[in-house]
């Protein structure tokens, strides 16, 4: 069966191919467990930049790559560049393996390497999800990246014990052959509709009266106001959650600089607790969307964040004193954070679906997501810059909390692009099965 297969296809079964890639692309976020076995091997300090830019570089190559990789996705369709992506993303980690004590060397194969390997294959999932389930955009958008959320809990316990029983160089080959098995089996689930293809009982609302065009192309979104608004609250929503992410076991030292008592010696606890609500809110992010609409959710999801972030400025410039109410309190605020980031990567696919179409959806999306780049150096930078002086956390959560308060401003003020109406061409309805 071609990269277009025929109407008889199981869509649900391209929902089990994209978590199964996204289980293993989730990986990124259990970057923590490596940062103290790398300032050991690389001689920094593990809240130092020099450590935290190796995640760093893996987020902005990452995002990089989605462009060049959705370009490619749009032409020749998801299971071949997915393919590829999971064979680039095993050697990125192997090769890290060879890199433990060159940081310049483990730039290059973890975070470039295996950045590239990132991209390539997460953005197949989503755009063949777009294609085959118009009709639930929001839902299926957040269900197929839940996977990288509960990946990242999965293989936070995975490589702590691999860590743990056979040293950090041993670990990164596992785990690289791991990521790359699951990746190419997920591969071989994906595949594009025909062309035009539409639910059966699905009528696509109609954009007439909003003179609303049905696919953009790259260069038709980026002269929008509507791309550059998308661009920028995902530049700052997610700084927030990739500054909680790499920095959950410095957030544990901050609370207890003894590191003797429980929020440190469970900090990877943690870790696994806001990467699977960071799964969960994607689902119910995206769930929400479709019922009240992308701009209403990412309204609320950025008020909420901000609220969660002048809180936890409040708590950890208290400090308030006792072993459990430590590990609680940080559990607590990386788990609604880790809630609120997950909306991102179902509302802003979904959304740019929606305002620019599907058919050009790697292309489009990848462009976008070039802003999560962005987040990913600011979630190292700020941290690295504030998070040094004797209240540094605090103004780390202060400035991420402004970050959120400003993309809730823009989405205030954010609209759908508008065209003639007479460039609105109807799309072709089909029977579908699923």
């Amino acid at each position: 069966m071609g990269q277009d297969d025929k109407k008889s296809t199981n869509r649900w079964m391209v929902v089990v191919g994209a978590l199964t890639i996204q289980l293993a692309l989730g990986s990124l976020y259990a970057f923590s467990i490596f940062t103290s076995p790398l300032s050991d091997s690389l001689g920094y300090p593990a809240t130092s930049f020099q450590i935290l830019g190796i995640f760093a570089a893996a987020i902005a190559v990452f995002a990089i790559t989605v462009i060049f990789a959705g370009k490619i996705q749009d032409r020749r369709g998801p299971r071949m560049v997915a393919t590829i992506g999971g064979l680039i993303l095993g050697a990125g980690y192997v090769l890290s393996s060879l890199s433990t004590e060159n940081i310049v060397l483990m730039y290059l194969t973890y975070g470039g390497v295996g950045g590239i390997g990132l991209g390539f294959g997460y953005v197949c999932p989503l755009a063949a999800g777009m294609k085959w389930f118009p009709d639930r955009k929001g839902l299926v958008s957040g269900i197929a990246v839940a996977g990288f959320g509960a990946g990242a809990f999965i293989f936070t316990q995975i490589g702590k014990l691999l860590i743990s029983d056979s040293g950090l160089e041993n670990a990164f080959i596992y785990l690289g052959l791991i990521y790359m098995g699951m990746v190419l089996v997920g591969a071989q689930l994906l595949s594009n509709p025909t062309a035009g293809w539409m639910p059966k009982g699905f009528v696509p609302p109609s954009n007439n009266r909003n003179n609303h065009k049905l696919d953009f192309t790259q260069r038709e979104m980026m002269r929008t106001r509507s791309f550059v608004m998308l661009w920028v609250m995902f530049a700052l929503s997610g700084t927030a959650g990739l500054m909680m992410i790499s920095n959950v076991k410095n957030l544990a030292a901050y609370l207890d600089p003894s590191k003797t008592t429980m929020v440190v010696a469970e900090f990877q606890t943690i870790a696994g607790i806001l990467a699977l609500f960071n799964a969960g809110g994607r689902i119910g992010w995206g769930r929400l969307s479709d019922r009240l609409g992308r701009m209403t959710t990412l309204k609320l999801m950025f008020i909420i964040q901000a609220v969660v972030m002048f809180c936890a400025a409040g708590f950890f410039a208290l400090k308030p004193e006792g072993e459990l109410v430590h590990f609680v309190g940080l559990t607590t605020f990386a788990s609604l954070v880790g809630f609120t980031f997950g909306g991102n990567f179902a509302l802003f696919p979904s959304t740019t679906s929606e305002y620019f179409g599907s058919a050009n959806f790697g292309n489009n999306y990848g462009y976008v997501f070039t802003s999560y780049g962005l987040a990913g150096v600011l979630g190292a930078l700020i941290p690295g810059v504030l998070a040094g002086s004797q209240a540094g956390f605090v103004y780390v959560f202060v400035v991420v909390g402004i970050a959120s308060m400003l993309a809730f401003v823009v989405a205030i003020f954010t609209r759908a692009p508008s065209v003639r109406a007479e460039q609105i061409v109807d799309p072709v309805v089909e029977e579908a099965v699923g």
